[in-house]
């Protein structure tokens, strides 16, 4: 072998060999790599707020006293009253008569007296529940005529039921001196034997009737008012002056 032959079999042997270790340093292709264990997220806590003591003790019930013991009479319900002033409940006059009559009956502590009464030449047919002292009107209007609340209220005496008592909101009573309160509150006096004048008087409910006419009496709101009337030489003498709602004193009821 020449010289020349034998270097380039050294070459190729070196080469062999060199290809060889890379050959052996290489990874399998065919193996899987092992994952790496990862930690999981650590969870955080809900954040609870600190409590700075127990949760306060609920209001204690209190029970309301709903014994009536006096009656308001206002220009468009009565307020039925506690002994400690409070009001338990209020009766619309535009309630239904038979509910404002069981209402009533509650209070009063007994039935009433049941009336029907026919129409005349100026009111309609009527009917009356009454107790000593007491008498609720319910008109019977025709159907599409109103021309004021669904009943009125007349209060005699100024102690009815079982000791239940009636006033206006200013403190006068039925059998009081009609033309004493009648001075406090600046109306005329007219001595004619029959007086009624406005106590109390709610509000507006329309424009004022007859605004043309110059009597006095016509200067009234065209509104429902708690009138006190009195009659002299009346059926009954113990009965003097008595409080009725509502009356409107500007639309001229007659």
């Amino acid at each position: 072998m020449s010289g020349r032959t034998a270097g380039v079999v050294t070459m190729v042997i070196a080469a062999g060999m060199l290809l060889a270790g890379c050959v052996v340093g290489l990874p399998d292709p065919t193996a899987l790599p092992t994952p790496t264990p990862t930690r999981p997220p650590a969870t955080r806590a809900a954040e609870v707020p600190p409590t700075e003591g127990p949760p306060p003790a609920p209001e204690p019930i209190v029970a309301v006293d709903t014994v009536v013991t006096h009656v308001v009479v206002r220009p468009e319900q009565l307020e039925l009253v506690n002994s400690a002033g409070a009001v338990v409940e209020e009766l619309s006059y535009d309630a239904d008569a038979e509910e404002f009559a069981d209402a009533l009956e509650n209070v009063l502590g007994g039935p009433p007296d049941v009336e029907e009464r026919p129409g005349g030449h100026e009111w309609w047919p009527y009917t009356t529940y009454s107790w000593p002292g007491v008498a609720v009107r319910d008109d019977h209007e025709r159907e599409g005529v109103s021309s004021d609340m669904n009943v009125s209220v007349t209060f005699t005496h100024p102690v009815v039921g079982n000791g239940i008592t009636v006033s206006t909101v200013q403190g006068f009573r039925p059998g009081d001196d009609a033309r004493s309160f009648s001075e406090e509150l600046g109306e005329t006096w007219h001595g004619t034997g029959y007086e009624s004048f406005p106590a109390e008087t709610g509000p507006d409910i329309g424009p004022r009737g007859y605004d043309d006419w110059t009597d006095s009496f016509w200067e009234y709101a065209n509104a429902n008012a708690v009138a006190v009337n009195q009659w002299v030489g009346g059926d009954d003498p113990t009965v003097t002056s008595v409080i009725f709602a509502p009356w409107n004193f500007g639309i001229g009821h007659v």
